[in-house]
């Protein structure tokens, strides 16, 4: 296929899947598009092997090999939990350490390749909320921004030794957004001097080892000050901050776009090229009718000119380096490795209480 065609316009999205079920609306979504990846955001109630199993069909659905990912970040964001002993949140194994940092990147990336995964859209690298009850209170590893460093590297080194693509998130941080409503844009307030000593310094230390960084939904005032937008659709945040000053030549992933809070007054794919114009490559959908309707607008926008072959192909050479390596997964999951993975997960469970276990 020839992306100067447009052909390959599919491999720009990713799904969201609300449940582990394979039918043939699935399969006929995935052979007509042929997306980029799918991301889990179901359970994984029926067990390991079904979830191997439901990996295999996905990635014999495509051509190429697609993105098969998930958010394992520990605390409340562990879907392995389903059937291994629960992990521990990102701040309570940071509290202990990065020993046991460095172990809960280790297993999570164990977990993920014996099931079949390929990509874990974590570490959170926000800075951990003061503010007691606010989820990045636990989900960022520390409000220290050079602690996050150094804690989204072990993490990040435990899931490279299994081959899993690390997603550094949320980029340029998210820790210090306000609280919001479902409808209303949040917006951080930090200068860019406050950005840069703070909120940055983990992607400062790391972008050079992440092939995927997950864009902020939230919008800056420091770099959109006069109207406002989400990064995600914002060429001051993404082309000029990610790209351009820190040089960043990965792929960017741009989420939420769904969101009327984060699409303004942009219909779904209008956003969607906004995006990709702003600098993004991928973008991540939550339902596949959503999917089908940027689809077709990418499509529009390509055949009128108004999204340049230049910037796809840009885009998808990101996406290709990303995918550089990637296997699909193959043959039946072992019974034996998954043994030993799930005598491993309740032994580092073991070391902590309910709470650093089910917050997050």
């Amino acid at each position: 296929m020839s992306a100067s065609r447009g052909d390959n316009l599919g491999q720009l999205l990713i799904l969201k899947l609300p449940e582990l079920r394979w039918n043939s609306s699935l399969e006929r979504f995935l052979r007509r598009l042929l997306p980029g990846g799918i991301v889990i955001g179901a359970a994984l109630a029926d067990g390991p092997g079904s979830t191997h199993e439901f990996l295999l069909k996905v990635a014999g659905a495509v051509p190429t090999v697609p993105f098969l990912a998930i958010e394992e970040e520990g605390g409340a964001r562990d879907p392995l939990r389903a059937f291994l002993a629960p992990l521990p949140s990102p701040r309570a194994a940071a509290k202990k350490g990065l020993a046991d940092v460095s172990r809960l990147g280790e297993f999570a990336g164990a977990a993920l390749q014996l099931l079949g995964f390929n990509t874990n859209l974590a570490p959170v690298l926000d800075l951990a909320s003061p503010s007691p009850g606010k989820p990045s209170e636990t989900r960022g590893f520390s409000p220290n921004p050079h602690q996050v460093a150094q804690c989204g590297a072990v993490f990040l080194r435990g899931l490279e030794r299994h081959n899993i693509l690390p997603c550094g998130k949320h980029f340029p941080g998210l820790g210090s957004a306000p609280y919001s409503s479902a409808t209303e844009l949040p917006v951080v307030a930090k200068s860019m001097a406050e950005l840069w000593r703070e909120d940055l310094v983990p992607y400062r230390a790391l972008l050079t080892r992440l092939p995927l960084v997950l864009v902020s939904p939230a919008a800056y005032k420091a770099y959109d000050f006069d109207l406002p937008q989400s990064a995600c659709v914002s060429p001051k945040v993404v082309g000029g901050l990610l790209r351009v000053k820190l040089g960043y030549n990965g792929a960017a992933i741009a989420c939420g776009l769904e969101s009327q809070a984060v699409r303004g007054t942009l219909e779904l794919g209008e956003a969607a090229v906004h995006a990709l114009h702003a600098g993004c490559d991928v973008l991540l959908l939550e339902q596949a009718e959503a999917a089908e309707v940027v689809y077709e607008a990418l499509r529009t926008a390509f055949e009128s000119g108004r999204l340049r072959s230049d910037r796809i192909e840009q885009a998808l050479k990101r996406i290709q380096l990303a995918k550089k390596g990637l296997k699909p997964p193959r043959g039946r999951l072992s019974k034996g490795p998954m043994d030993r993975i799930i005598s491993e997960f309740k032994d580092f469970s073991r070391q902590f209480s309910p709470g650093e276990l089910n917050n997050g």
